[in-house]
């Protein structure tokens, strides 16, 4: 009951007048209105009094469930399970009962595309149904873009709650201000700063108490998106900082100021020398994985655990998405361990017929098959010896053939086909999915006792989308190879076309993005990418969807920008201290280290 009195409430909302618009359609026509929840249960009803009395013994009033799997085919059900209108017309319905009326319903969906009710105009056979599809179409897509408008409010009520809570939680100032300079909002803390304490900064111009205009004219040009160090004019002793705020499609919507006092600031300032020293430490890439371009947290434990792993002679698995770059972890798992000298031999699992898996990975003897050469050859085990075998898609490794790479790692000897003898072979294996392959053994699709043997040592490579910066840093690095590849000029990428590439999920991960960049080198016309010259998928994906996608999105993305910009000045004012940082914020240390490795900010 409380489902239905959530959504009865919702409707209340929304329905007013698009109810009333389609009574007055089907006033005197013995006709009656009806709207459900997703689950067929009846919340409203609306027609004629004669018809609604009608209704009442065929049990068609609030509460009463007109699900498929209830009664059986009819108009509201069939819909709802279909998520289609649909028209069911007299002996057409399930139930005996209900042969003499006809029904006309639509689904209704939410902005998610999820169905949330439906609409219905029913009546008996002999009422006029000629105009009820039309009519049910019309309320339904009413409704829907009342919902939309309705779920917008809320979420941005959300928001606003959210950034409310944070804004006035740090112990820094923030003032945010629209394209024009207007204060929009500020904390009780850049109020006392700025002696203000008690009276609202919202409605002033920021160049009363800021040297703006400077600012003012790069951001216009969208030629900055660092913080920018400004004056205050009412107090000279305020460290302030202005930073640009872009949309995802490049428009500079609205600034966001941070105001601290300078002697505090100082003293979170760390000699030139000594940060220098201390990045050249904390940033340092591991010897063989130099070329795994990454700035993130999250990629940079992966690294150190393919690193150290490296050293032994223990089996690797590494998993991932497609495009993460596997290869690139194996071969720098070789590269850093003591076997780099010696060969590095990738095999793609998924590339063999059955029949020919075991003689490529073993090899074979003279004679051991028709067609076979003369004096044999050796497998990739006997090529990689003393090396890295790199075994790619490890989950396309036939279910019969398993059993014999298993019996190959256990003994550490192989027998090539139409050999007797086992040859001893001395090798790291590293094989690399994109499957889970515990849940292939769950399926029986791959062999539990090699799943174990080879996940002695499990790595997982984070997705594109998971390492924040990374997304920039990858694409203006392979922007300017692509140019040099093609011997054209190098250029660099607008804040409005970086904006896009951070809000795309990746789903082929850096394969995907190197091919979107190829895309827009071939349509370049000057030396900046901008946003128009990456492929339309990603700009559709970017501006499309509903109004409260673009909505929601806009949202999302100002609310992580500022969360980003107060993360980092909390911490510049706490001196790195995380205790004291995450207090500030009033969160716990556990969500400051996750939001911290979101944004790639280092204390």
């Amino acid at each position: 009951m409380d489902q239905l009195k959530s959504f009865s409430s919702t409707l209340e909302k929304i329905c007013g007048d698009v109810e009333t618009t389609a009574y007055r359609a089907i006033k005197g026509k013995k006709l009656l209105i009806t709207m459900t929840n997703a689950d067929a249960r009846v919340v409203r009803t609306c027609g004629d009094l004669e018809v609604l009395r009608q209704a009442d013994k065929l049990n068609f009033g609030p509460g009463a469930n007109w699900a498929e799997e209830s009664v059986g085919t009819n108009a509201i059900g069939t819909s709802l399970v279909t998520g289609r209108p649909i028209q069911v017309m007299g002996e057409e319905h399930f139930c005996r009962s209900h042969h003499r009326w006809s029904c006309t319903a639509a689904p209704i969906l939410d902005p998610r595309g999820d169905i949330w009710g439906c609409f219905d105009i029913s009546g008996p056979t002999e009422s006029d149904h000629s105009k009820n599809m039309e009519l049910v179409l019309q309320a339904a897509k009413a409704l829907e873009h009342r919902l939309s408008r309705l779920y917008c409010s809320e979420l941005e009520g959300q928001m606003g709650s959210l950034f409310s809570s944070m804004f006035n939680s740090v112990m820094t100032g923030i003032i945010s201000m629209d394209s024009s300079g207007r204060i929009t909002n500020a904390n009780t803390i850049a109020e006392t700063l700025l002696n203000h304490t008690g009276k609202s900064l919202r409605g002033y111009q920021a160049d009363l108490f800021f040297d703006f205009e400077v600012f003012l004219a790069k951001a216009k040009h969208a030629t900055i998106h660092e913080p920018v160090v400004i004056k205050c004019l009412v107090n000279k002793d305020l460290f302030v900082r202005a930073m640009p705020i872009f949309a995802t499609d490049g428009t500079w919507t609205d600034t966001i100021i941070t105001v601290s006092e300078m002697q505090r600031f100082h003293q979170s300032v760390v000699p030139e020398r000594v940060l220098e020293e201390k990045k050249n430490v904390s940033v340092e890439t591991p010897k063989g994985f130099e070329h795994v371009l990454h700035s993130s947290a999250v990629m940079r434990r992966a690294i150190k655990q393919a690193a150290n792993v490296a050293r032994t002679p223990s089996t690797v698995l590494l998993s991932g998405e497609s495009g993460t770059g596997k290869e690139l972890f194996a071969r720098g798992i070789h590269q850093a361990g003591p076997r780099a000298k010696n060969p590095f031999v990738a095999v793609n699992c998924g590339a063999f017929s059955e029949e020919l898996v075991q003689s490529e990975l073993f090899g074979y003897c003279e004679g051991a098959f028709t067609g076979a050469v003369k004096r044999g050859r050796i497998g990739q085990f006997q090529r990689a010896d003393k090396g890295v075998l790199f075994l790619d898609e490890i989950s396309e490794m036939p279910l019969s053939q398993q059993v014999n790479l298993l019996r190959a790692l256990e003994e550490r000897a192989i027998v090539p086909v139409g050999g007797t003898d086992p040859r001893p072979v001395d090798v790291k294996i590293i094989a690399a999915t994109n499957k889970d392959l515990s849940e292939l053994v769950q399926q029986g699709l791959f062999r539990e006792d090699l799943f174990y043997r080879l996940n002695v040592v499990g790595i997982a490579i984070p997705p594109l989308r998971d390492r924040g910066g990374d997304v920039v840093q990858l694409a203006a690095y392979h922007l300017n190879r692509l140019c040099s590849d093609f011997g054209l000029e190098s250029v660099h990428i607008s804040p409005e076309a970086e904006s896009v590439l951070m809000v795309h999920d990746w789903p082929g991960n850096v394969r995907e993005l190197v091919n979107c960049l190829e895309y827009a080198v071939n349509n370049l016309s000057g030396d900046v990418l901008h946003m128009e010259n990456l492929p339309p998928s990603l700009l559709a994906q970017a501006r499309g969807g509903t109004d409260t996608d673009r909505i929601k999105r806009t949202s999302e993305f100002h609310l992580k920008k500022r969360e980003e910009v107060a993360i980092r000045e909390a911490l510049d004012f706490h001196n790195g201290n995380i205790s004291k940082t995450a207090k500030a914020l009033g969160i716990g240390r556990n969500t400051l280290y996750s939001k911290m490795e979101r944004f790639s900010i280092q204390a």
